[in-house]
């Protein structure tokens, strides 16, 4: 039998929008030229260090940090969780039958792909081929971003393999989209065993390619997600991480995703402000600028934003609110829609506890020239309820859910059990109110640190005279339930039921 993707055994290059897309959105690509290329038969970029993402959802930043490493910038793993700003994002989602709250790192990722590279001053492109499905999909959200993109489907001589081979002629290994269903490496077997292909509109897995070889119509790759799930799980010192596959294999495993492709190479290197520009950042992602998140598209109130995220989803833990997600689960049973809320939550409070908790460690090697002490302290505050809240088990586990006694874990699957044994939605969630109460403390007391490091890390800039935008406003929503939901994450949650 074939599953569709759960969100826990998703591993992500999130490119898209959680917004709602607009109809009929034209794409702006970048000009198509029609230049010969000439290749060597076979070419490798030696010496790039491999990069693990650890967890789920942190394949995008690993493959960043190899190729970047490999152009000589000194960037890891937590650094680009730091410096891209997504280390100190947050989105919540509440509304009817979805309650969600996405980590930074899954949140418009071309945006903060985009301030990053501007405040390095790299060369990004960004490639996609609309003529697939995948791609298609992809080119509306991109599109409705304002993102510069070329289109694959635009040019004859612009084709996937020939940018391959341009850009790993020059020295640059590259970083791609694939569907990890059709890569070779065994650990990917259980999705080909219980998954099934990445449909339109999922997400893509990111690697590395280092090398290509036309005489054996193979490719060299550096995988970043090996070792992430089932027996196998850790760190894959047995440098399963390095493989390679033939063409064929490739083009399966990139067209599937669109054919989604990141080139970079270096540029006018960093920015002359850089500090006030990335701390200005930063203080906006946590204090919740909607305008930081969501620039052009500040009005889509049904999202949370920075600590407002975490506050707003405290005061959803109720009965009341609760109630109504599993009234309006449609195609799915309450119980399991319970489960799903619970695991999930605990899935995506991991992410951002991991991407938090690192990013605060890379910050002072970026701002040498703040003092962060206030900073730091106000924002490690959150901490120790960001830990309570999570646990690595919900996000290694795969396809089964493993149980584990976490608060999470305890209170959800505790309160479908009841509801399974009762009938009485009510009962069941109200026999868990205090364990609720217990959550909603832990995130609200999460906000409160956030807020108190963006306003440290604002004075911090305010006194260093650096440049704060004169439109930063922090704004405390009151947490109620929002009331419309991007259809994409509707559809998504429907198709997506827990496997144990």
């Amino acid at each position: 039998m074939r599953f569709v993707r759960s969100s826990s055994s998703i591993f992500l290059i999130i490119i898209l929008s959680i917004l709602v897309i607009p109809v009929g959105v034209i794409p702006r690509s970048a000009d198509v030229s029609t230049q010969e290329l000439n290749f060597s038969l076979s070419e490798e970029v030696t010496d790039v260090p491999y990069v693990w993402q650890e967890v789920n959802g942190f394949c995008f930043p690993s493959a960043l940090s190899m190729v970047l490493q490999s152009m000589g910038l000194d960037l890891g793993l937590y650094d680009i969780l730091a410096a891209s700003g997504s280390g100190f994002s947050m989105v919540s989602i509440s509304v009817e039958e979805t309650m969600a709250i996405l980590p930074g790192v899954m949140v418009r990722q071309l945006p903060w792909f985009e301030f990053f590279t501007d405040l390095y001053g790299l060369e990004m492109e960004f490639y996609l081929d609309s003529s697939t499905e995948y791609g298609w999909h992809a080119m509306q959200i991109v599109a409705s971003s304002d993102s510069e993109f070329t289109d694959y489907a635009d040019s004859v001589s612009i084709t996937p393999l020939n940018i391959m081979r341009e850009s790993i002629d020059n020295g640059y290994p590259l970083a791609i989209s694939v569907d990890t269903y059709f890569l070779p490496a065994e650990d990917w077997d259980i999705i080909r065993d219980y998954v099934g292909p990445m449909q339109p509109g999922g997400v893509g897995h990111a690697i590395v390619i280092v090398g290509y070889n036309d005489t054996n119509q193979r490719v060299q790759v550096y995988d970043p997600g090996v070792g992430l799930l089932g027996d196998n799980y850790g760190y894959p010192n047995d440098g399963r991480w390095n493989y390679s596959m033939t063409y064929g294999q490739l083009i399966n495993a990139w067209e599937s995703a669109g054919y989604v492709t990141f080139r970079l190479s270096n540029g006018t290197g960093p920015v002359d402000d850089f500090e006030e520009i990335l701390a200005s950042y930063i203080t906006k992602r946590l204090l919740g600028n909607r305008t930081a998140y969501f620039e052009g598209t500040e009005n889509f109130f049904y999202l949370g934003t920075g600590a407002n995220a975490f506050r707003g989803m405290g005061l959803d833990m109720n009965v009341e609110t609760i109630r109504n997600y599993c009234t309006y689960y449609l195609e799915v049973d309450k119980p399991t829609a319970i489960r799903l809320l619970g695991h999930n939550l605990e899935v995506m409070m991991t992410m951002q506890y991991l991407a938090f908790r690192s990013s605060l460690d890379s910050l002072p090697k970026l701002l040498p020239s703040k003092n962060l002490q206030s900073f730091l302290d106000s924002a490690s505050q959150a901490l120790p309820h960001m830990e309570v809240l999570s646990h690595n088990a919900s996000i290694t586990s795969g396809i089964n859910v493993i149980a584990r006694d976490t608060l999470l874990y305890n209170t959800f699957f505790g309160m479908a059990s009841s509801f399974e044994e009762s009938h009485d939605l009510d009962n069941a969630i109200s026999g868990f109110s205090n364990e609720l109460e217990e959550i909603s403390i832990h995130l609200i007391a999460i906000a409160d640190a956030w807020e108190l490091a963006g306003e440290a890390l604002s004075k911090e800039l305010e006194e260093s005279e650096g440049m704060l935008d004169d439109n930063l406003v922090v704004v405390v929503s009151g947490g109620a339930s929002i009331l419309i939901i991007a259809a994409i994450l509707i559809i998504w949650r429907r198709k997506s039921p827990l496997v144990e």
